[in-house]
């Protein structure tokens, strides 16, 4: 469970596919998945999805972070090209 007077998350070592896709599920349980290319869902992320609903956290923010993890690497894609 998140504790926020706890130690903070290293982000140094999460590492996202180039390409991906956030899915609705239609699981209560799971609202959202974060896919990389070939379908399968990315599990650093799934970890932290799933850590957001232990903390209560409506499936809308779980949806809002999906996208900015999505939108966090996208533009640095489209400077490379």
């Amino acid at each position: 469970m998140v504790d926020p007077l706890g130690p903070g998350r290293d982000l140094s070592c999460f590492v996202l596919p180039e390409i991906g896709r956030l899915v609705e599920t239609g699981e209560p349980q799971e609202p959202y998945s974060l896919l990389d290319p070939n379908g399968l869902p990315v599990a650093p992320v799934a970890s932290f999805f799933a850590e957001l609903q232990a903390a209560t956290r409506p499936a809308t923010t779980i949806r809002s972070y999906g996208m900015d993890l999505l939108r966090w690497f996208r533009p640095v894609n489209c400077t490379m090209s």
